[in-house]
């Protein structure tokens, strides 16, 4: 793993900490890996986050491009059978964090942008489980070590 992936990982735990901040709903609340699978419904809503992948190609004889893909879940409880409300919150807790993360994230030697956003309603539970899935792309250069 890379210093960069590291350093990009960091920087979106600032973020996303920072991006919540204003967002009622998600202010205050945790931030967790992405991975997390068994959530207790009583500590919806969360927020996971990851850098999962980060792949290298050759750009020029000296240096290697990067490109990582940097993830955020929100989860929250969808308490009944309204779908449309909690489609709705997690709409809006889309356009809360995808502008102030990509800023935030955006560096001189680093270019961030939205690949992806997913919703996602459980279909079962009580209460059902709401999640959006921001994917972002972030680009570097980085110097390769030549021997």
């Amino acid at each position: 793993m890379s210093i960069q992936r590291k350093t990009l990982r960091r920087d979106l735990i600032d973020a996303v900490s920072a991006a919540t901040a204003d967002f009622p709903l998600l202010a205050g609340r945790p931030l967790i890996s992405a991975w997390s699978k068994a959530l207790d419904p009583s500590a919806l809503p969360v927020i996971g986050i990851a850098v999962p992948t980060e792949q290298r190609e050759a750009v020029a004889q000296d240096s290697d491009g990067q490109e990582f893909r940097a993830v955020v879940v929100v989860k929250i409880a969808c308490p009944g059978d309204d779908t449309s409300k909690a489609e709705d919150t997690l709409d809006d807790a889309a356009e809360a964090l995808i502008g102030p993360i990509e800023d935030a994230l955006m560096t001189e030697a680093r270019d961030v942008a939205l690949i992806s956003s997913a919703i996602d309603i459980s279909d079962s539970g009580s209460p059902r489980v709401g999640t959006l899935t921001l994917t972002f792309g972030a680009s570097t250069i980085r110097a390769r070590n030549i021997p």
